[in-house]
């Protein structure tokens, strides 16, 4: 047989392996079950729901399994090099505008670089902290019990609703009701009056049309009578702490009335009874972490994030997000990306000198003693080795 002849029979067996071998998308290639159990739960839920037939229900969990190994991370792969990515190009194109407004003027939560900014830095508290106070059944489709109910949450405070008059002769302070303020927040100026007057600590109180005048002996110091006007004038007659104000918004999709509040205060209104505390929720994620425990801050990270990116137009794959999420509370507490946060816990003195105060990291490193083991990527591209990522994480013994 000629060596031509023989090449061509080679690459003809050759040809019919590769018909008979399984293609890249068959499933012959995947395990019989390889999918999460929660995935392979809810596969059967729909299936039972939709009435597949075994065939078709075999069908399902083979296009699953498939599509979930494509989806897997190759070992080595530079997640965290990928998420920086992901999120650092597109997050060029967000707008520098510092907020918008949630439904109406009344309620403006943070946008743009600046909220993913205070997203990934760990701020202790929002710039613009607004809650999404959703009602139960009885209240949300009743837009009047919904609003009674907004207009009780708002803090007032005895400063709010009346204007002080001091006469250090007389020693005596006159208190007298604002009634634009009054119709403005939809406030009875009878009730007001006796809240304030069951606020008055001491002095002598008499009640006179829309005034109170609170006289004192004439031995008083001015200083002390000062003192008790200012904290009379801080006091909160009704309301929550911290919710300035409120609006009644009706969610397009469900048709149900929710309370959206500029201010917030998640712990105090979860107790009320009107309120569904399953959905009601809030944009700061450090009073989320106080209340709810690390995982719900975990969770308001990557919704938060991916909320203010799709606000945006950017599309982010929700992976790069989570990532970022379980990077800012692994620990348990909320670090942000900086040089007091994720930074200071790295074991590795280069990995803390090549991000900020990098003489400082060096000497409080040499002061201490600490030793570099070149574990990380950072370590070891600052000493020009071969980094543990991608081939990387591969050894090869060559024999002669």
């Amino acid at each position: 047989m000629s060596k031509a002849r023989k090449n061509e029979k080679i690459e003809e067996e050759e040809e019919e392996a590769y018909e008979e071998s399984p293609k890249e998308d068959s499933i012959a290639e995947f395990p019989a079950i390889v999918l999460p159990k929660p995935i392979s739960e809810k596969a059967d839920n729909l299936s039972d729901r939709h009435k597949l037939t075994d065939k078709e229900r075999k069908q399902l969990m083979e296009i699953l399994n498939a599509q979930y190994l494509k989806n897997i991370v190759n070992a080595g792969e530079a997640v965290g090099m990928v998420a920086a990515q992901s999120l650092g190009e597109p997050g060029t194109q967000l707008t520098l505008r510092t907020k918008h407004y949630a439904g109406a003027a009344e309620v403006s939560v943070g946008s743009g670089i600046q909220r993913v900014e205070e997203i990934v830095d760990g701020r202790t508290r929002a710039k613009y902290p607004v809650m999404t106070i959703k009602l139960i059944e009885a209240l949300k489709k009743d837009k009047k019990k919904a609003e009674a109910l907004a207009k009780n949450l708002i803090d007032i405070r005895v400063d709010d609703v009346v204007t002080a008059e001091e006469d250090f002769d007389k020693k005596m302070i006159t208190l007298t009701l604002r009634e634009e303020r009054m119709k403005e927040k939809g406030l009875d100026p009878k009730e007001m009056l006796g809240k304030v007057k069951e606020n008055v600590e001491k002095g002598n109180v008499a009640k006179r049309a829309n005034t109170l005048q609170i006289s004192f002996a004439k031995n008083s110091k001015l200083r002390d009578i000062r003192k008790v006007l200012l904290k009379l004038m801080n006091k909160r007659i009704s309301g929550i702490a911290g919710i300035e104000k409120t609006i009644v918004v009706e969610d397009k999709e469900t048709r149900e009335y929710v309370i959206k509040t500029r201010g917030t205060n998640l712990k105090a209104v979860l107790r009320m009874e009107e309120i569904d505390v399953r959905y009601t929720t809030t944009n700061d994620i450090a009073e989320i972490a106080r209340v709810l425990g690390i995982e719900a801050a975990r969770y308001c990270i990557a919704n938060e994030l991916h909320g203010t990116l799709k606000e945006n137009n950017i599309a982010v794959d929700i992976r790069h997000i989570m990532l970022i999420a379980d990077l800012i509370t692994f620990t348990g507490e909320i670090a942000g990306t900086v040089r007091t946060g994720i930074i200071r816990s790295k074991e590795s003195p280069f990995a803390k000198a090549a991000f900020e105060e990098t003489a400082n990291h060096l000497l409080d490193a040499a002061f201490k003693g600490e030793k570099e083991l070149l574990l990380g990527v950072v370590e070891n591209i600052i000493v020009g080795q071969p980094i543990r990522i991608g081939t990387g994480t591969v050894k090869l013994i060559m024999k002669e």
